[in-house]
């Protein structure tokens, strides 16, 4: 073989490498774009799970206080009454 068929063939080889390594670029460049997405979706739904357990806490918060202030009413209703059976009962 002579120098200028083995100068062009190593020319088409590093020409077909260059092509190879342009869509391998391409290739890598989709694939991050699609994680890139997925990690996005995650965190969107990590925060509206974590939205959801704060609207849980601030729930279970609000019907604590309404079943105590409910037994502190329900206590000094009684009280009133056993109170007012004791004075008709007296007097």
């Amino acid at each position: 073989m002579s120098e200028d068929q083995e100068l062009r063939e190593l020319e088409l080889k590093i020409k077909e490498l260059e092509s190879k390594i342009e869509t391998l670029k391409m290739a890598n460049e989709q694939h991050l774009k699609q994680n890139e997405v997925q990690i996005l979706i995650d965190q969107i739904l990590n925060e509206k799970e974590f939205a959801l357990e704060q609207e849980v806490e601030s729930k279970l918060s609000k019907q604590q206080l309404q079943l105590i202030k409910w037994s502190v009413g329900t206590g000094i209703s009684v009280v009133a009454v056993c109170i007012s059976i004791i004075r008709i009962f007296v007097m």
